[in-house]
């Protein structure tokens, strides 16, 4: 195919674009007033570290460089498992608000953002196992 670039070069335009988006965010969410709180320039910072980690993560996952389709294969899972924890998350929330709330704010500040890290890390890995799937499934059609 003519003008084709290489899947690793795909990959890092995507997370070039992913990493500029995020950092945007994160910057936006941790500039400095009066009101930000520690657990919240936490979770800015490790939410911003977590998508890019796992990011490169779901590449690997993919075969790397010698992988195929990365983009077409994460944007359907990102798509149908982000929904499932993004309700998983707002139910986690809940019980966090819940459980953590007669502690304090700080103890529900620091305690929601863990668990949305922890989901957030959670989701990656879960992309992951059914990227790998696809790849076995793909790879042995190929053989």
């Amino acid at each position: 195919m003519a003008n084709a670039i290489s899947e690793r070069a795909t990959f890092s335009y995507f997370l070039a674009i992913m990493a500029f988006d995020w950092l945007q965010f994160t910057q936006i969410a941790t500039t400095p007033t009066s009101n930000i709180s520690a657990w919240s320039l936490f979770h800015s910072w490790a939410t911003f570290a977590i998508t890019v980690l796992g990011l490169v993560y779901l590449f690997h996952k993919n075969g790397g460089s010698r992988g195929r389709n990365f983009l077409l294969r994460y944007f359907p899972l990102s798509i149908t498992v982000g929904w499932k924890f993004f309700v998983f998350s707002y139910a986690s929330m809940w019980l966090a608000e819940m459980i953590f709330s007669q502690y304090g704010r700080v103890a529900l500040g620091w305690s929601s953002a863990a668990t949305l890290a922890a989901i957030n890390c959670a989701m990656f890995w879960r992309i992951g196992f059914h990227l790998q799937a696809i790849v076995k499934a793909t790879s042995s059609q190929h053989q």
